[in-house]
């Protein structure tokens, strides 16, 4: 069996290598090539939790079991708060095949990935403001993603501590120097002066509130990915022409949109996943309406980065290296 370690991962993956990849995961997703995405989620006492996402298609090489762990508290301990690893099968035979031990990295850049696509899908072409919610490493690629895809004039950051938020704005202005970046204390200010609106926490409560959107505005949000979060107000979907969910039988399970459909099932009606948005452009690039995308992450993501890591580790002879 192969084992592929986090810094070879590192070395090897860059979120633009997941752009079609996972587009393409998304339309697969929503097709007949779709086996099974089970997902289960473990709760543990101090905010601990463990996420098992596993995603089979059919047609491809492998199939995959993912594991990825945020255990806060073993920062006291002096340890990192992620942990996690993708484990991957032979889709003819069953057989083991791979164990990536990618630190829930492969879960990052997927995610920043996914989140890209799908905004710079859906945004109008335009649009070339944005308001970061969030001062995390998903904050951070999100944006770094993005502006791979399209032009950025401005950004602002909004984060509960100013440190980090600054922190955050000094990484961004190094690696972006042409995008205009301001920090704000006002999240309200944040969403009423941006075209396109990304969050990325760990929310309880809803952060963005729909009264304060207007034609022409963009959200994606994608923090909430279990049943205890939620980031933005159903109000943003009520208010919304048009919702992006990556998974609908998901989406009904964990997140802010499972929220949503318990107060009004009518969401469903103006709601399309990912894979059968990308399929039709009649849907990309809305102007002067207001849409929201939502993700929670699904398996065939885990899987379609982790084949391109494979890929790019087969061609590169690290496999030769480590095989156990």
């Amino acid at each position: 069996m192969i084992k592929i370690t986090y810094e070879e991962i590192i070395d090897l993956l860059k979120v633009e290598d997941l752009f079609e990849p996972v587009k393409q995961a998304f339309i697969a997703y929503n097709s007949p090539s779709l086996i099974g995405v089970p997902v289960n989620l473990l709760h543990f006492p101090n905010g601990a939790d463990t996420h098992i996402k596993i995603a089979a298609l059919a047609g491809y090489d492998y199939f995959s079991i993912k594991v990825v762990s945020m255990f806060p508290e073993n920062e006291k301990l002096n340890l990192s708060p992620y942990s996690g690893a993708i484990f991957l099968f032979d889709a003819k035979t069953g057989f083991p095949t791979a164990t990536l031990h990618d630190k829930g990295v492969i879960t990052d850049l997927r995610t920043a990935a996914a989140g890209a696509i799908i905004t710079n899908f859906v945004a109008a072409k335009d649009a070339k403001s944005v308001a970061i919610i969030g001062t995390g490493t998903q904050a951070y690629l999100q944006v770094e993603a993005l502006a791979k895809l399209r032009q950025i004039d401005k950004l602002i950051i909004y984060g509960r501590n100013v440190n980090k938020a600054l922190l955050l704005k000094e990484k961004l202005t190094e690696s972006n120097p042409t995008i205009d970046i301001s920090i704000t204390d006002n999240i309200e200010k944040a969403v009423k002066s941006s075209e396109i609106i990304i969050t990325t926490t760990s929310s309880k409560t809803p952060l963005v509130k729909g009264k304060w959107l207007t034609k022409g505005q963009h959200i994606t949000a994608l923090g909430a990915d279990d049943i205890y979060k939620n980031e933005i107000d159903s109000d943003c979907f009520k208010l919304a022409d048009s919702i992006f969910i990556d998974s609908l039988e998901l989406n009904s399970k964990f997140g802010e949109y499972s929220h949503a459909l318990k107060s009004s099932s009518k969401f469903m009606d103006k709601t399309i996943e990912f894979g059968k948005a990308f399929q039709d452009n009649r849907l990309s690039n809305h102007q002067d309406k207001i849409t929201v995308a939502k993700l929670v992450g699904i398996g065939v993501q885990d899987l379609a980065a982790s084949i391109v890591i494979m890929k790019k580790s087969k061609s590169s002879h690290h496999t030769k290296i480590n095989m156990i």
